[in-house]
């Protein structure tokens, strides 16, 4: 199983002792205070959660009435197959040539998930996302290209704004993104009259900002394998209304690689975490162009998504 595997791979590198799904089972599906320790729910004890992960307890089917997708490009298929390594997943296929949405052939996928509606993540003050990722043996990862990530702003409508170079104080997203050779990084819009959000700007081994598109957060602190499958996570805790306290913390295969604090999420009590931003595309660095683009079809298989609200507003 691949939580079995996960433990064996991090126990071998001396990043834990115990293995990494040591839990106490809930009762009931998605709603009772859970304490599950796994590299796809970094945070415990959790107040709801939900998985596809069917390693864990009350899995959930990795399918569209889970995610419960919107603002989705129908141009783009997600299909639900499986993997090269034979697990479940959805399918994001990228045709030779393709680069962010805007380019013909479009690949890749894009939507929008809340999830299931017993876990209501506009409730949460703190909230984590995790899945597993499969790059292909022989990948080509070219420039770069997004992978998905929490996002949330004041309104449903006013969430799904924060990408392809528009910033707003009203949302922010905290997408992942691979870069040349497979360095991973945290990829964010956060709001942009704050100055300290300029604290991702400053995060090592490396990472840059600009003035119209996402900053790139600390690039080359993990990198993404092909020919296996990695679990990904993210932490996103809002601040307080008026204060500079809100943190986002990456852990790659359960070990804590970035973490940053003192910023600025919202400026209004109306912004929430909404959901993931399921988004997966070549490109979308600073004025991506066809030097982006795969050489060749290329797919990438996603699993294992895992939500969890660890506190409340």
């Amino acid at each position: 199983m691949f939580s079995t595997l996960v433990a064996a791979i991090l126990a071998s590198a001396g990043v834990i002792a115990a293995p990494a799904c040591a839990l106490v089972l809930p009762t009931s599906n998605h709603t009772t205070r859970a304490s599950i320790s796994s590299p796809l729910l970094p945070v415990s004890p959790q107040k709801k959660f939900w998985t596809t992960d069917p390693d864990l307890p009350n899995s959930s089917p990795l399918s569209d009435a889970t995610f419960r997708p919107h603002n989705q490009i129908t141009a783009l298929s997600h299909a639900y197959v499986k993997a090269p390594d034979g697990r479940l997943s959805m399918k994001a296929h990228f045709p030779a040539g393709s680069y962010t949405f805007t380019h013909t052939p479009p690949g890749g996928v894009s939507f929008y998930a809340p999830g299931p509606a017993s876990v209501d993540l506009s409730t949460a003050k703190e909230a984590t996302l995790g899945y597993t990722v499969y790059f292909p043996s022989g990948f080509d990862f070219v420039k770069g290209g997004k992978l998905p990530g929490l996002y949330g702003g004041d309104s449903d409508s006013e969430a799904v704004s924060c990408s392809g170079g528009r910033r707003d104080d009203g949302c922010f997203s905290a997408r992942f993104m691979w870069r040349t050779n497979g360095a991973g990084e945290l990829y964010t819009y956060l709001p942009p009259d704050y100055t300290p959000n300029q604290a991702v700007c400053d995060i090592p081994p490396f990472s840059t900002c600009n003035d119209v598109y996402g900053a790139s957060v600390a690039r080359g602190s993990f990198a993404w394998k092909t020919g296996g499958r990695t679990a990904i996570s993210q932490r996103v805790r809002l601040n307080d209304v008026g204060k500079q306290n809100g943190e986002l913390e990456v852990f790659f295969n359960g070990k804590s690689v970035i973490n940053v604090g003192g910023l600025v999420l919202r400026d209004s009590s109306s912004g929430r975490i909404r959901g993931i931003q399921m988004q997966t595309f070549f490109g979308g660095g600073h004025r991506s162009d066809s030097s982006w683009a795969t050489p060749v079809d290329q797919d990438i298989y996603f699993s294992d998504f895992s939500v969890a609200i660890t506190e409340t507003l």
